[in-house]
């Protein structure tokens, strides 16, 4: 889906009662900018770890977010995975 708003003249911007909504977000609710070759991403806050992503700098290109969100889920999915065989002997 595809929303628009406003930028104010305090450079805020109201988001959409639709993608609140969907989103789950109440008043008071935290949210997440992360910006990626020139588009913005908007997410509920997390603990998470990948919502520091960008935010140290690296020699190399940058890295694809859904590439490591992918790699991150697969690691704890194996950990799971060698735990609950390791409970069974």
């Amino acid at each position: 889906m595809i929303w628009t708003a406003k930028v104010t003249s305090k450079g805020q911007i109201t988001l959409p009662k639709g993608l609140r909504e969907r989103l789950g977000l109440r008043p008071g609710d935290r949210v997440t900018f992360v910006e990626q070759e020139g588009k913005i991403t908007i997410e509920p806050f997390s603990d998470d770890i990948l919502i520091w992503y960008g935010a140290l700098r690296t020699d190399g290109p940058p890295a694809d977010l859904k590439k490591v969100r992918e790699t991150v889920r697969q690691a704890i999915a194996e950990e799971v995975v060698r735990e609950g065989q390791n409970h069974r002997r």
